[in-house]
């Protein structure tokens, strides 16, 4: 009879410890390693023209602040081909590609609009396996005179 009630209990704390792993609890649905939630279309329409996060990842921010533009996104694409991809979207909005740094687990693309330094792009390893954070932050490049000098302040 002990032996029959500590199969059932054995049995019992089994089906639990699965239940916790089937597409409930053990899913990315409801984490923070589910589908990136994307920006608002009042977000995304500050994006100056040409600039498309489609084939980069998912925009999840945007803040336009004065003259300058912070973009927010998250891509499950790897790193090397992201960095690409990053400075593919940006030159399609008028910057020019200005360098990159790419450190295996993080990477910076770099930005002019003419002879200004204009931005960066940062990405880093998100919280959630295989996933990478970009931010991106740009100056106007409509507000920045092509041949104006870098500011000294």
């Amino acid at each position: 009879m002990v032996k029959r009630v500590l199969t059932g209990t054995a049995a019992a704390a089994l089906l639990v410890v699965l239940a916790g792993c089937s597409s409930g609890s053990g899913s990315n649905s409801g984490s923070a390693c589910g589908t990136p939630n994307p920006a608002p279309q009042a977000e995304t329409a500050l994006l100056p023209a040409g600039l498309s996060f489609d084939k980069v990842g998912t925009v999840t921010h945007v803040q336009k602040s004065g003259g300058n533009l912070t973009v927010q996104a998250v891509t499950a694409k790897p790193l090397d081909e992201v960095t690409v991809l990053i400075q593919d979207a940006v030159t399609a909005a008028g910057y020019r590609p200005a360098g990159m740094d790419n450190e295996e687990d993080e990477a910076e693309v770099f930005f002019n609009s003419g002879s200004v330094a204009a931005g960066q792009a940062r990405v880093r390893k998100g919280g959630c396996e295989g996933q990478w954070n970009i931010d991106l932050d740009l100056i106007d490049a409509g507000a920045v005179s092509p041949t104006a000098p870098p500011s000294t302040k």
